[in-house]
This record gives structure tokens, sequence and C-alpha cells, in this order.
């Protein structure tokens, strides 16, 4: 039962702190720009289902002719507080458009 909350916590819980290397990592200068961005972004997502989600992202990211790291990491980072779990937007259909947009602005205040 301790290794399922572990590895799966994220989804009944927003993080409390986030992973101190994958911060110093993925949390660069503009990244909170860009997070606000992605947040405006998902606000517009009428069906919050991880491949509308998936597409709206990507179609995004490639518009703007970015890294999809610069993105994809401080997405995650926010999410899950670290650079692990099932595949980020499974995560963010699972805890639904408001808790989403509520964790990316937690990291942005905190990181």
């Amino acid at each position: 039962m301790h290794d399922f909350w572990d590895l799966s916590s994220f989804f009944f819980v927003a993080p409390t702190e986030y992973n101190e290397k994958a911060s110093r990592k993925n949390w660069k200068e503009g990244t909170p720009e860009l997070m606000e961005e992605l947040i405006h972004l998902l606000k517009s997502v009428n069906d919050f289902t991880s491949l509308t989600i998936e597409n709206t992202v990507k179609e995004w990211i490639t518009s703007k002719e970015i890294g999809f790291g610069k993105v994809m990491q401080p997405f995650r980072l926010s999410l899950v507080g670290a650079m692990k779990g099932p595949h980020l937007f499974d995560i963010a259909e699972m805890v639904g458009k408001e808790e989403t947009i509520n964790r990316i602005k937690k990291a942005i205040a905190t990181l």
C-alpha cells in the first residue's frame, strides 16, 4: 500500500513540494511565462480529455517553435511535483481542468 501511495498520490492530492533536482533542471528563466500561456490555453479546451489536451498543447508548442521539453517537463512538475507518473495528459484529464490549472498556478507561485 505504501508503494501505491508513493507512485500515485498526485492523483488524489496536489504536490506540496517539488523535487529539487527536477526543479533546478526544468524550471528555467521564462518558464513562468510559458506556464501562464499554458494556463490560458488549457482554459480554452472544452473537451478536457487526454487526447484533446495533448493535441491542443502539442499544436501550441509547435506553433510557438519551442522545444517540447520547455513546456512538458515543467507541466509534469506542476501536476506531480516530480518527473514521474503515467502519461502527462492522462494525469491532467483525471485531475480535471480546474485542478490542473490550480496546480500550474501553485508551481508558478512556488518555484
